[in-house]
């Protein structure tokens, strides 16, 4: 019933966008390996956009009729681009960069593919609305590992290196934390409210590791995920779409429904009091490696520059 919900209003979004006439919301932006441009996608295909004044470069040819994520190989000489047809199927599409050649449709959910994340150069995962997250070799497009557990759709992803662990949320208002090699679930955490949308994995820090988590209850939580603890949480004044990590770790961006960017200290959790990003809702947030700065894209395929104090 959910994924069926779900799909109901992907498919009507849909519609009001083409009757209004308005441009679809930009659903993933994420940076060049090189820092020199933004690669956004959406409903109407994924495009390249220069760093910093944000002109359009050039246009990817995608097999998938929905885009929900993007993720750029270690190596960053490829693409995986992360959609599927609502109920119906769900595929990774792996592009050559800078070219945009397709190499390879990795093809086995039976619902949209909402999240990607490359563990290293010939493995990614792949989280999705029918409930499953699977682990791919990309040098075959075999599957090499399934995760069952979500009892509704997967809608974030994210990994530890040192352990090696995968941690998911979805709408099951849980965080599953994973072992990479061999799919076993170490472990459920299950404090949110509402849907999980999107995980952060901390940059390497002193301590254990991190992970942050947003969702629909209007909250970011910061986990320690190797022992189960959620450590501390910050409530927002709107919805997160998406949360991403600052520089060193010190602190969490999260785009949210009003339009802003808030910044959230994760020792102190105090919230920053938001930066007016784009018109509408903020559904995407990557930020700038090199320097206080971080692209966000929304409503309407708004997609502004924005710098972080």
């Amino acid at each position: 019933m959910q994924k069926l919900v779900r799909s109901v209003f992907f498919l009507f979004a849909t519609s009001v966008a083409l009757d209004c006439g308005a441009e679809p919301p930009i659903t993933s932006v994420v940076f060049a390996p090189d820092g020199s441009s933004v690669v956004a996608c959406s409903q109407s295909g994924v495009a390249v956009y220069r760093w910093p004044d944000l002109d359009l470069q050039t246009r990817l040819k995608t097999s998938s009729p929905n885009r929900h994520d993007l993720a750029f190989s270690p190596g960053g000489d490829r693409l995986a681009v992360a959609g599927g047809t609502p109920a119906e199927d769900g595929t990774v599409e792996i592009l050559s960069w800078p070219d945009g050649k397709s190499l390879r449709i990795l093809d086995g959910h039976f619902d949209s593919v909402m999240a990607v994340d490359w563990l290293d150069e010939t493995t990614l995962v792949s989280a999705s609305l029918d409930h499953q997250i699977m682990i791919w070799d990309t040098s075959t497009g075999e599957k090499s590992v399934m995760l069952n557990g979500h009892s509704r759709g997967v809608w974030a992803i994210g990994h530890l290196h040192d352990p090696p662990l995968l941690v998911s949320g979805g709408g099951d208002q849980s965080l599953r934390v994973w072992e990479t090699e061999t799919g076993t679930l170490v472990r459920s955490m299950a404090i949110h409210l509402r849907p999980v949308g999107s995980v952060a994995v901390r940059p390497p820090h002193e301590g254990l590791p991190m992970i942050a988590s947003a969702s629909d209850d209007q909250t970011v939580r910061f986990w320690q995920p190797t022992i189960g603890r959620m450590v501390r949480f910050a409530r927002l004044p709107s919805q997160p779409r998406q949360i991403q990590w600052v520089r060193d770790g010190g602190r969490i961006a999260a785009c949210c429904n009003d339009g802003r960017v808030y910044l959230v200290n994760p020792e102190t959790v105090e919230v920053s009091d938001g930066i007016a990003a784009i018109e509408g809702r903020a559904y995407t947030i990557a930020v700038d490696p090199s320097g206080g700065n971080a692209v966000v894209g929304g409503s309407d395929g708004a997609l502004q520059r924005i710098e972080l104090p």
